[in-house]
């Protein structure tokens, strides 16, 4: 599992920024009796990272709930290998589709929060046995549509470039059900550790340079004129917590994609807050809310004639999973 906040493309290096992570794994057993073959955070508490902070060593306890998941019930004499079969029911329950067999998975399928997005990843040393064929092991397109990364790991007799194999043959079960469902296939065994690394890919924000033709206009008290909101799935309210409030005081609801999400205006430091936030790495004091900084923590230099915008967001500013932000500033002369 990878931590969060290291490079451009999970974050940035601000100390004063939370890093928020809510990732669970869901170990499934492809030859377990269906009531036993899922094991959730439910189940084992420690399969849930859920953090502000995205530290590294807090990955530990995660890795080890998991490996102590799979090897606790292995296959049992008589009993075929379906990992196929297990992984389409797992994303059926979690999909509401499929009616939990326990009280645990019930309790994990309500625990879920709005816009949860399962990573399917299937990752095998032996072929699939199941009777049924690969198509029809193909999960629906409802419960497939949800899934934002599919990952298989299988012996192959295809040349990897890497570990990663450059061509899909089909010559196994577990490979034609990987081309049916548009899998990334990596070659099993794979000793690079980056390749491990990358599998599982949390995605990337624009790490261009923010430049500008013209400054922000930013008044004699270091107060910017901008404003930034954020739509958010979280309908009861904008999190004070958060540095959020509701934009003039009211509630106000918008429409993505045929979903609904709550408006909310991220707040701008002041006063001595708002000093620290712009000239202080470490920002001693600063709770949650934005600020237009004097710095950056990137390398950055903008050309001539190109003004930088260091948009800075401590504390729980940012943390909006699932949601869209929105930066409106009037600029300044150049």
């Amino acid at each position: 599992m990878r931590t969060r906040g290291e490079s451009c493309g999970e974050g940035t290096a601000d100390p004063a920024e939370w890093r928020p992570g809510d990732d669970r794994v869901v170990i499934v057993r492809p030859s377990a009796p269906t009531e036993l073959a899922l094991v959730t955070p439910i189940d084992r508490p420690a399969l849930a990272w859920q953090t502000l902070t995205s530290k590294a060593e807090e990955v530990e306890a995660v890795v080890a709930a998991a490996a102590e998941a799979m090897e606790q019930r292995l296959a049992m004499p008589g009993e075929a290998y379906r990992p196929l079969r297990a992984a389409n029911r797992a994303l059926d329950v979690m999909r509401g589709l499929h009616a939990p067999e326990t009280d645990a998975e019930a309790a994990f399928v309500a625990s879920l929060a709005k816009g949860t997005t399962p990573v399917l990843f299937v990752a095998s040393t032996r072929d699939d046995e199941d009777f049924m064929t690969p198509g029809e092991l193909v999960p629906n397109e409802v419960s497939l549509s949800s899934v934002s990364q599919k990952i298989l790991v299988v012996p192959s007799t295809a040349e990897p470039f890497g570990c990663q194999l450059g061509g899909k043959t089909g010559d196994t079960r577990l490979e034609a059900w990987g081309e049916l469902v548009g899998a990334r296939d990596y070659a099993w065994p794979c000793d690079d550790d980056n390749e491990w690394d990358a599998m599982i890919n949390g995605g990337f924000v624009d790490c261009g340079r923010p430049c500008m033709p013209r400054p922000i206009q930013v008044d004699p008290n270091g107060i910017a004129s901008c404003k930034i909101h954020v739509a958010q799935p979280e309908l009861e309210q904008c999190d004070p917590e958060k540095g959020w409030r509701d934009p003039d005081g009211k509630e106000t609801f918008v429409e993505r994609y045929g979903e609904t999400f709550r408006r909310c205006e991220v707040m701008q430091h002041e006063g001595a807050a708002l000093e620290s936030c712009r000239t202080s790495p470490d920002c001693p004091g600063c709770k949650s809310g934005f600020c237009v900084a004097d710095f950056s923590f990137d390398d950055v230099s903008c050309d001539k004639g190109m003004y930088p915008w260091f948009f800075r967001f401590t504390a729980g500013a940012r943390a909006q999973p699932y949601g869209y932000m929105e930066i409106a500033c009037t600029a300044g002369d150049d």
